[in-house]
């Protein structure tokens, strides 16, 4: 059987009240549902071996991703993780990172949207502590261009150079990678960007909303959103939950998805 990974996507683990955030308790609790569910969370090794045809998922799989490379992820969602024994991935803005000593002060975090890209390199996270999260074995990186670059653009040289730019960040970064990914910025591609990025990296996610299957589209790799726009904590639970039981499961998962996502096709 080809069973679906489920790849969930976040930007943040904070205690915001806004969309891309989810609060560090709540995002436990998300993770111990999926656990007292029977799901199993996938190393980016084992991902990247589906995608190649070298390995079938296993039944009631999922990839945890964060995109961005913001601090709160090292605050807040790295503990948790590490008290779990739950791999991750993130994509780094690689322009963002940066090597400076991190001050001990209570730091506050601003919401998504009141980030700026280019002045606010606080908020991502240094190479001190993305040392330390590669070396607990739990999480891998990979590249979400240089500068978060829309790549929606029809700019083919300036996406070349975000895209090779990037990759020779992690590369430097992370010598002993073999096999590159990519995460388009919010999602966002055009054709263009679809036929170069494709000289650069062996795959690419997207945010259509579904699950992965081995045969599916390398570099439109569909993820599921997890961040907390619901109503309540219990609605937020049983989001996930629905979620997650529809797109693990074969056939129906993929039904489901290519109706929603009809506007990509």
């Amino acid at each position: 059987m080809n069973y679906p990974v489920c790849v969930l996507t976040m930007h943040h683990c904070n205690n915001n009240e806004n969309d891309f955030a989810i609060r560090p308790e709540l995002f436990k609790k998300a993770l111990l549902m999926a656990l007292d569910e029977g799901y199993q969370f996938i190393n980016y090794g084992q991902f990247k071996d589906i995608v190649a045809g070298r390995a079938k998922a296993p039944k009631k799989s999922i990839l945890l991703t964060f995109d961005d490379g913001y601090f709160d992820n090292y605050k807040f969602a790295y503990p948790i993780l590490k008290e779990l024994n739950i791999p991750a991935v993130c994509f780094l803005i690689t322009d963002k990172i940066k090597d400076f000593k991190r001050q001990d002060y209570d730091f506050t975090f601003k919401k998504h949207k009141e980030i700026d890209y280019d002045k606010d390199a606080e908020y991502f996270l240094n190479l001190d502590e993305i040392r330390q999260m590669q070396e607990s074995g739990l999480f891998e990186f990979d590249s979400h261009t240089a500068s978060h670059f829309s790549c929606r653009s029809d700019d083919e040289a300036k996406l070349r150079e975000e895209f090779s730019s990037s990759l020779a960040k992690i590369k430097e970064l992370f010598p002993e990678k073999r096999e590159f990914g990519f995460c388009f910025p919010k999602g966002h591609f055009n054709e263009l960007s679809q036929r170069i990025v494709k000289e650069y990296y062996g795959f690419a996610f997207s945010v259509i909303d579904g699950g992965f299957c081995t045969g599916d589209d390398n570099f439109k790799i569909r993820r599921i959103d997890i961040s907390n726009n619901a109503k309540s904590e219990s609605d937020y639970i049983f989001r996930i939950k629905k979620k997650l039981f529809i797109y693990s499961t074969p056939f129906i998962g993929k039904i489901y998805s290519d109706f929603r996502n009809r506007s990509f096709k």
